[in-house]
């Protein structure tokens, strides 16, 4: 009679299971339209919620608003929701930040694809981009900060910014 509940008990447990998670793709323009704010921003903090565990929040100087009204300082939960989330933040970095608003703070845009720390390269400034986040057609990228993978890109700054006030102004 046991074994009788073993067929339905292992189909429940499989629906319960989560089947493979991943990213999905987005467009730019997608994400500029899906972000409440899109800034360059420098980061001053980040802090757990509890001493050493819990969420991480950052806080961070916005130095340029390209979207929205997010005031002079955001902050942002820069830990991962979820197994695919790569949201993060390192105190100290300059980045492009697609956010969208989750009741008093922000949370970084596309499962933490919608961070792109900027670094320089020949005097110019480049946003590191991750697949997930497809860039128009003929966007001209160099490798990532790191050769061994091949998939993160960077994108130009300056590229970023006319895009978004380009696809502002489309809207």
């Amino acid at each position: 009679m046991r074994w009788k509940a073993l067929p339905l008990f292992a189909l429940f447990l499989g629906l319960a299971l989560p089947g493979s998670a991943k990213v999905g793709s987005i467009l730019l323009d997608e994400m500029i339209d899906a972000s409440d704010v899109v800034v360059v921003a420098r980061v001053d903090a980040v802090s757990r919620t509890f001493l050493f565990f819990g969420q991480r929040y950052a806080r961070a100087q916005v130095l340029e608003v390209w979207k929205g009204e997010p005031g002079p300082e955001v902050q942002f939960l820069a830990s991962p929701t979820w197994t695919c989330d790569i949201s993060d933040a390192e105190s100290g970095e300059t980045a492009v930040l697609f956010l969208k608003r989750s009741g008093s703070n922000y949370v970084i845009a596309q499962s933490g694809r919608g961070r792109l720390p900027i670094r320089e390269i020949e005097g110019q400034l480049y946003g590191t981009i991750w697949p997930e986040v497809r860039l128009p057609a003929g966007a001209r990228t160099l490798p990532g900060p790191e050769p061994e993978f091949t998939f993160i890109q960077s994108v130009a700054v300056d590229y970023l910014r006319t895009f978004v006030a380009r696809s502002l102004k489309s809207l």
